[in-house]
């Protein structure tokens, strides 16, 4: 059972889009909020702001994406300064980052068993992604007993 109440955003970084979805004040069902276009103007880190000041969210889980052996490439670290930048924006909530390893492939094969096609996949991959990293996170989290993930602060950021 999960102690803290509150809803969590989760957030799937891609190059091109970024995927949220959020969870209920109870932690027990996961919904897709959008997709973003990533903007150079940030505009799309500051609509993440705005979701999480409309669900009053309590957390914000950030997929970090490592190699099947653990390693980290190019897309983590664009994964930790996407999270820096939330935490930046919003450094009243917690940022955690959660392993995200094959969610991408897990968000197709749910698509795919609920019946839509590949060709409609695109609009809503990246939302079913951050779904199952948040849902993986409040997994980890009711089954430890603590908040999921390695969190972000702004001092000695753990964002390199």
């Amino acid at each position: 059972m999960i102690e803290r109440k509150g809803v969590r955003i989760g957030v799937d970084v891609g190059t091109v889009r970024v995927g949220v979805a959020r969870c209920d004040p109870d932690g027990i069902l996961t919904m897709p909020v959008e997709t973003l276009i990533r903007q150079e103007d940030r505009s799309d880190i500051d609509r993440i702001g705005e979701i999480v000041d409309e669900f009053l969210a309590i957390e914000v889980i950030v997929g970090l994406p490592r190699h099947l052996k653990g390693g980290e490439g190019v897309s983590a670290k664009a994964a930790r300064r996407y999270a820096l930048r939330i935490k930046t924006l919003r450094p009243e909530i917690r940022v955690a980052l959660v392993d995200e390893r094959l969610t991408s492939n897990q968000a197709h094969a749910r698509l795919r068993a609920s019946g839509i096609s590949e060709k409609d996949h695109r609009p809503i991959i990246d939302q079913v992604a951050a779904q199952i990293i948040l849902e993986q996170a409040l997994e980890e989290e009711r089954m430890s007993g603590r908040a999921p993930g390695k969190e972000i602060t702004l001092e000695g950021s753990s964002a390199q």
